[in-house]
């Protein structure tokens, strides 16, 4: 299960895309939300227990991050848990860069449905889609969906009677975006500095309306890191906002 690996499903074609695309965003989004402060909250906790962010950054970054390029950071926002936002923010930028080593998966937030119809059955009974992201959570979730049922593009051999005639199907499916992408929804690019910046200035009190608007904040990455035994919640906050080891 991966981004770049993404599993086969269809659906019927007599459900609306605008419908599906309004259940992703209902659905999805809190839940990949909720990964976005689980990945900040690990990374924190890995720098607390370890003191040496350099570490940290390299290995999960494949050696492709470290601290001099988290210059917003450093620059407007002196604390450890804005330098290890930043951070993700880098590196998942680093995906979509053809020339980069993949980075850890603990690191990747992508997430993304691409739908398209069998070219020689236009208007036939089902819409084909490739939904990828590393995140089980968000998989199980679509899997879930009303109407969506496993259609996987790999052929299960002997034991897979069916496995032929859905290779042939996905080759078609598939045959005219060699050219082009089709339609699809993504999770957006995570802007997890800009999210804790906005949570340092409204301090705790405010985090409750932030994380309403769907935005991560301190308070939800403190209760994370916590529950990975960095330490109690009020002396994880404080060396959360205190600057960076090192």
């Amino acid at each position: 299960m991966a981004y770049s690996q993404p599993r086969g499903y269809r659906m019927p074609s007599s459900v609306s895309l605008p419908h599906v695309t309004r259940r992703l965003e209902l659905l999805g989004w809190p839940l990949w939300r909720a990964e976005v402060v689980s990945t900040l909250a690990t990374v924190c906790h890995e720098v607390l227990s370890t003191d040496d962010p350099d570490d940290v950054y390299a290995r999960l970054s494949h050696d492709q991050v470290t601290r001099a390029d988290l210059t917003l950071s450093a620059a407007h926002r002196n604390s450890l848990i804005a330098q290890a936002a930043e951070f993700i923010d880098v590196a998942h930028g680093l995906m979509a860069m053809p020339s980069a080593r993949p980075v850890s998966p603990a690191l990747d937030l992508r997430c993304r449905a691409q739908f398209m119809d069998d070219p020689d059955h236009p208007g036939g009974p089902w819409t084909y889609v490739l939904f990828g992201t590393q995140m089980a959570v968000l998989h199980a979730a679509f899997a879930d969906m009303d109407g969506i049922e496993a259609y996987p593009v790999d052929g299960g051999g002997a034991a897979d009677p069916e496995g032929e005639e859905r290779a042939a199907v996905w080759d078609r499916v598939l045959a005219p975006y060699a050219r082009f992408t089709p339609l699809s929804v993504s999770a957006p690019e995570p802007q997890v500095l800009f999210d804790v910046i906005e949570s340092e200035d409204a301090g705790a009190e405010g985090d409750d309306a932030l994380a309403a608007q769907g935005k991560v904040t301190v308070s939800a990455v403190v209760e994370a890191s916590a529950r990975l035994g960095t330490g109690p919640q009020a002396d994880v906050r404080e060396r959360l906002l205190s600057p960076p080891p090192g």
